[in-house]
């Protein structure tokens, strides 16, 4: 409904109800049953406003049911799509781990072995006597040599 059509129906059930007020008020009538009347017409525009504005509100969720049940079937290759990427991209990660589990077990076996080598290395060397010539020496490591026996 647009609001130029639910502006004019808000106006007339306005000048309605206030036709109707005019006219119980001009009739003689008791106060009491003026009042009566007043509350029975009242209550006639609110049950009329009311069953009006569920009506449009039922017509409205109709139409927005029946417009989501048409975007979902004119897109609905796209849920599809998105799961296959999405179970694409699952099973390329899960894949990528596990060669990286692989590389890292390599190279932390690589680094262990190396770690023992050197100790080994290192172990030889303390367990021999090394035996610098003069020409072995440089300059700033035979002062130090020399400040350290002073």
């Amino acid at each position: 409904m647009s609001k130029k059509s639910s502006g004019f129906l808000v106006g007339a059930v306005i000048g309605g109800a206030a036709a109707a007020a005019a006219a119980l008020l001009l009739t003689p009538k008791s106060g009491r049953k003026m009042r009566e009347d007043l509350m029975d017409q009242l209550d006639e525009v609110s049950e009329g406003k009311a069953s009006e504005l569920a009506g449009i509100a039922q017509s409205k969720s109709s139409d927005l049911n029946d417009l989501a049940k048409q975007k979902r079937e004119e897109y609905g290759w796209l849920e599809d799509r998105v799961a296959g990427h999405v179970d694409h991209a699952k099973m390329t990660s899960n894949e990528f781990l596990e060669g990286l589990k692989g590389r890292t077990a390599n190279v932390q076996e690589d680094f262990k072995r190396t770690s023992h080598e050197v100790r080994g290395k290192v172990n030889d060397l303390t367990q021999e006597d090394i035996v610098l010539n003069e020409d072995d020496i440089t300059d700033d490591l035979y002062t130090a040599i020399e400040n350290t026996d002073k």
